[in-house]
């Protein structure tokens, strides 16, 4: 099988955004000058999806959906929308997924549970998706996953800029609130310049938190607790708690994802300890329903993803 590259402006593409998050979708269309096409819900009456996709053959269909809440049913969606426009167009499919589902589930802690972001990967490409382009993936093995071109963007320098610009230097102190943060914490680290802690988190036998010790120096320091996603919210208020008790003469959260499900809004407002929260919007975001959360817009990041998908190069079959 030959793969030849094809340069140039053959195919126009089309934005298809899928009911999930239509204003992320509206900012990327805004910013590249895309045509956008807004896919609304839709079931039959035994509740299967149904979808109606306006492609045609010379377009290059980039199909948005970030799914949450409602999360297989959006999946399902995106799957259903994948595989229409692989019958309607000759151009490759590209699937944009700010926030990749089952992500967490990317390796089996035991032999009767499944991989779950392994199997998202599979149904993808099964449904005929030809590229990938996501926002910072929970582990980057599941980029291992596919057989197929992926785009996983990070927001590093993003929040670091937000950070910098919101917090004086010398009074400043990033917070990793497990191990799993610390590569984030130290990336940012070496783009800010400063200092960071660690927090060291023991589980009982049933996997609840029995303990959190900190490892590091926060006293009178505004410290920044950074992760890649912030979900029920259980954990970051413990320790922003416990930052505050080891001498923090404040505590601000900045993650990536801001799933933000359960309590997570009441646990933020009812915080003493967490002046703000800001997320990035690759979820639709209840900022009214949380007078702490602020958005940070990573429309530009996928914008220029997107364009380079495009308009670079893209490999065709011959």
């Amino acid at each position: 099988m030959l793969l030849q590259l094809v340069r140039g402006l053959s195919t126009v593409p089309h934005i298809l955004a899928l009911p999930s998050h239509p204003s992320l979708a509206n900012e990327i269309s805004q910013r590249l000058g895309y045509k956008i096409s807004h896919i609304p819900n839709g079931s039959f009456s035994n509740a299967e999806t149904k979808v109606a996709v306006p492609i045609q053959h010379k377009e290059k269909p980039v199909i948005i959906q970030s799914p949450h809440k409602d999360i297989n049913t959006h999946l399902m969606e995106l799957l259903l929308t994948v595989q229409a426009c692989k019958q309607l167009s000759s151009t490759p499919v590209t699937a944009v997924i700010p926030c990749f589902p089952y992500a967490r589930s990317d390796k089996s802690e035991s032999r009767n549970l499944p991989i779950g972001a392994k199997l998202i990967c599979k149904l993808l490409e099964a449904a005929g998706t030809d590229e990938v382009i996501t926002v910072e993936l929970h582990s980057s093995q599941t980029e291992g996953f596919f057989n197929i071109p992926v785009s996983n963007i990070q927001t590093t320098q993003l929040l670091a800029d937000y950070i910098i610009s919101t917090n004086s230097e010398d009074k400043t102190v990033l917070v990793a609130p497990d191990a799993g943060a610390m590569k984030k914490v130290t990336a940012i680290s070496e783009l800010t310049e400063l200092p960071f802690a660690l927090i060291h988190k023991e589980r009982a036998s049933d996997g609840t938190i029995s303990r959190m010790t900190l490892v590091g120096d926060v006293r009178g320091r505004n410290a920044v607790i950074v992760d890649d996603m912030a979900d029920t919210c259980g954990t970051v208020i413990k320790a922003a708690d416990l930052l505050v008790n080891n001498g923090a003469c404040g505590v601000e959260a900045v993650m990536t994802h801001g799933i933000l499900s359960g309590a997570a809004l009441e646990r933020i407002n009812n915080s003493s300890s967490i002046s703000s929260f800001t997320v990035t919007n690759t979820l639709p975001q209840c900022v009214d329903q949380c007078s702490k959360l602020r958005v940070l817009d990573v429309s530009k990041l996928i914008g220029s993803e997107i364009r380079n998908r495009c308009y670079d190069s893209s490999l065709v079959e011959t």
